[in-house]
């Protein structure tokens, strides 16, 4: 695109055109329109994706797909921001061969996602869910039915020492006094005060509060299902606030009802919502949230202002804060 056009005698700079595919925060919206032209996108039945795309320089993109298809439809591009951390939404192979800088905000939810992980273990060792719901339908049972589990001095297991897991360590070793246990093959140095395993079963082994904090790969796939629950104490409590499809849902459904797993807290599932038949539907003691963990008013500003910066900043011809595919970058 040439960025400069001829009007009445005198050339004009023309701004780049940024495509925001979801709503955001004014504050990444106020960040973009100082510097590009930032539209929003009017959604599928409007407007196909495929179509959008193809005038633009940027894409600032929370849940939509970007497919190779898309990404070869915008001739234009030079970068896409991911509102968030997860960035499975994007072919980051198809970006990649484009010369597609793609960017993320990996600080910007992670205080937030710490919290809400916190909050479903609490929730779900004092069986809050099945408080609530028996108490509002007026089929209250005994004490004895919600007798809950304390957190201080157990075992908490963390898979992913990302930002959010590793706040989740602090809060829960420093604030409630528990032994805390990492997985995290890529974390260098290891932080002090968290115990190493260099495999994920002895955590699993081990753990009294097992919290998810990894993105979905192929390795993670089904990271847990029947062989990796067996491991697992029957009075042990998942949380999984990180991706759908890591946990296997039909096995941890099996495992809570056949009292191998005293509960289940999931942000996340593989095929939101969850359908009537869905196996996690009725089950006891599993606590579903509306995938929300990072969907807090900080968070939401603090993504859109660092997608909207590191957008930016490509188009300046700046390096970005934070890439996730590097290697299209230069120097």
């Amino acid at each position: 695109m040439n960025p400069e056009r001829l009007e009445k005698g005198r050339n004009v700079t023309m701004k780049p055109k940024v495509l925001v595919t979801e709503n955001i925060h004014q504050v990444g919206w106020d960040t973009l329109r100082a510097e590009a032209e930032a539209v929003a996108w009017g959604g599928q039945e409007k407007q196909p994706l495929l179509d959008a795309v193809k005038d633009v320089q940027a894409i600032l993109v929370r849940v939509a797909k970007l497919t190779p298809e898309i990404i070869q439809a915008a001739s234009q591009l030079k970068v896409i921001g991911k509102h968030g951390v997860g960035y499975d939404n994007i072919n980051i192979p198809a970006a990649t061969t484009r010369g597609v800088v793609v960017t993320n905000t990996p600080l910007a939810n992670s205080t937030s996602v710490a919290e809400h992980a916190l909050a479903l273990l609490l929730a779900v060792a004092r069986r809050i869910g099945e408080s609530d719901r028996d108490l509002a339908r007026g089929t209250m049972r005994s004490q004895k039915v919600y007798q809950g589990l304390e957190l201080s001095g157990k075992v908490m297991g963390i898979i992913g020492l990302g930002s959010a897991g590793f706040r989740l360590a602090r809060m829960t070793g420093q604030g409630l006094g528990m032994r805390v246990l990492g997985f995290d093959p890529y974390k260098e140095p290891w932080p002090e005060g968290i115990e190493r395993c260099r495999e994920v079963e002895p955590l699993l082994v081990q753990a009294d509060f097992v919290s998810i904090h990894v993105p979905l790969t192929k390795e993670t796939t089904n990271l847990i299902g029947k062989e990796t629950l067996a491991k697992m104490k029957p009075t042990a409590v998942l949380v999984n606030t990180a991706r759908g499809g890591i946990v296997d849902e039909a096995a941890v459904a099996e495992a809570v009802t056949a009292g191998r797993l005293a509960g289940v807290g999931l942000d996340v599932v593989v095929d939101e919502p969850l359908k009537p038949s869905h196996p996690l539907n009725g089950a006891p003691n599993i606590l579903l949230t509306a995938h929300v963990a990072g969907v807090t008013e900080e968070a939401m500003m603090r993504m859109a202002r660092d997608s909207a910066e590191d957008i930016l900043r490509v188009l300046r011809g700046e390096r970005p804060k934070y890439p996730v595919n590097r290697e299209v970058l230069k120097g």
